[in-house]
């Protein structure tokens, strides 16, 4: 085969990792499950969310191994073993009516299945366009975030065909005969778009580089060290700290407030009256439009560091956040305006999931990006848990969404600084 043939057929790879992150991005959906499930278990929200952060934790920890194995046996193997965990998972789902049932099922089953299916097409993407890393990682991960958009009105018409209102006294009842039949259908939806996007991954041969392209020579403006590490010798280093901790504080402030701000729009007074005119918004369209500039933004913010490097296009996303953060309960007093805020920050929040690959791969070397990702990404898994549980007794224990607003912004201010000290590592 030809090497201008194989630069054409590279595209077939980012056709995969999109179908396959479309499946696994409907971790995001819980927003919506939750609202059948907790009913149907007879639990509160604020228990259920501890499946919905099960599921993150584990997706990031498995991602360790994940990273690993897909080095040793290649994409394809490892995606396709996702594919049959998460299905799994899902399935099995239908069989449980309990909190810990579903826990294990939907939250750790499920978690580790997105954890072996997440690096595999970011790694053999990356490895097929060093010459776009930031944009192919951006279109590998888009999928993750408009998974749940799609998925959200699937969830919905499966669980509750009859659109019944929560307060509906048939409710109950009606979606407790959908629920087992729908996650086997959504289990069945699952394993099709992970094992089908999974049979277009492949690494390019060693060696290979497009027809053309020349790589950018290491420097510190450019962030790019033009060493490989291998994850024993990354994790040693202080770059690999930094950025971890840069994840770590981004990604909870985006998750913070993305957990909380149906809650903080629909806080009520001692009549349970609505004490903002945002809490009549259209919570549904919200989301789902939310969601489509999460996916937007891991685009654009991809883009963006392959023109301008993965250093400036962070320390301007999470300045862009900081503000948004630090300005938000000012949203209370109209409904666009709130709408217009909440999907910024999405589309900030989505930018972490190609920026942080790419300076991975630049400040880390390619070869080894699915392991030394796998790394990195434990700091999502952390801010993950403790975003998806720690609203509630945050807004309990400080008594004001207000207070919860600013100190993410003070966060995003600190993932500034830490990413403005980050410089390339010069030797092993």
């Amino acid at each position: 085969m030809s090497q201008e043939q194989k630069v054409r057929n590279r595209w077939i790879v980012v056709i995969g990792a999109i179908l396959i992150q479309l499946a696994l991005g409907t971790i995001y959906s819980w927003g919506t499950l939750t609202i059948f499930v907790s009913p149907y278990l007879n639990e509160a929200r604020e228990v259920t969310v501890y499946i919905f952060g099960a599921g993150l934790l584990t997706f990031a920890l498995v991602m360790i191994l994940a990273g690993q194995l897909q080095n040793k046996y290649g994409p394809k193997k490892i995606a396709i073993l996702g594919g049959i965990l998460l299905g799994i998972g899902v399935i099995l789902s239908a069989t449980m009516t309990t909190f810990i049932g579903l826990l294990i099922t939907y939250g750790i089953i499920f978690g580790a299945g997105i954890g072996f299916g997440y690096v595999c097409p970011i790694a053999s993407a990356s490895k097929w366009f060093p010459d776009k890393k930031g944009f192919i990682n951006g279109i590998a991960v888009a999928g993750f975030g408009a998974g749940s958009f799609i998925f959200n009105y699937v969830i919905k018409a499966l669980a509750n065909p009859n659109n019944l209102e929560t307060t509906d006294p048939n409710f109950v009842t009606s979606i407790s005969r959908n629920i087992p039949i729908m996650f086997v259908v959504l289990g069945v939806i699952y394993l099709v778009l992970i094992i089908g996007g999974a049979m277009t991954l492949s690494n390019p041969p060693e060696g290979w580089k497009p027809e053309g392209w020349i790589p950018p020579l290491p420097s510190e403006e450019s962030g790019i060290s033009g060493i490989e590490f291998e994850r024993n010798q990354t994790i040693k280093l202080p770059q690999f700290w930094m950025l971890w901790a840069t994840f770590i504080l981004s990604a909870m402030s985006g998750l913070m407030v993305i957990g909380s701000y149906a809650s903080f729009a629909k806080t009520v007074d001692a009549t349970d009256n609505f004490i903002y005119v945002i809490g009549a918004a259209d919570f549904v369209l919200i989301g789902s439009l939310a969601a489509l500039f999460n996916g937007l933004g891991r685009i654009v913010w991809g883009q963006l560091s392959d023109f301008i490097t993965y250093k400036k296009a962070m320390l301007l996303m999470f300045t862009t956040q900081a503000i948004l953060m630090f300005v938000y309960f000012t949203t209370n007093i109209n409904e666009i305006y709130f709408l217009f805020m909440t999907c910024a920050i999405y589309f900030c929040f989505g930018g972490n999931f190609s920026l942080f690959p790419t300076a991975t791969a630049d400040l880390f070397g390619s070869k080894n990006l699915g392991p030394n990702y796998g790394m990195v990404f434990t700091a999502y898994g952390i801010a993950g848990f403790i975003g998806a549980v720690g609203v509630n007794l945050f807004v309990t224990a400080f008594g004001s969404y207000l207070i919860l607003f600013i100190v993410m912004g003070c966060m995003s201010v600190g993932s500034i600084l830490l990413a403005y000290l980050i410089k390339p590592p010069k030797e092993k």
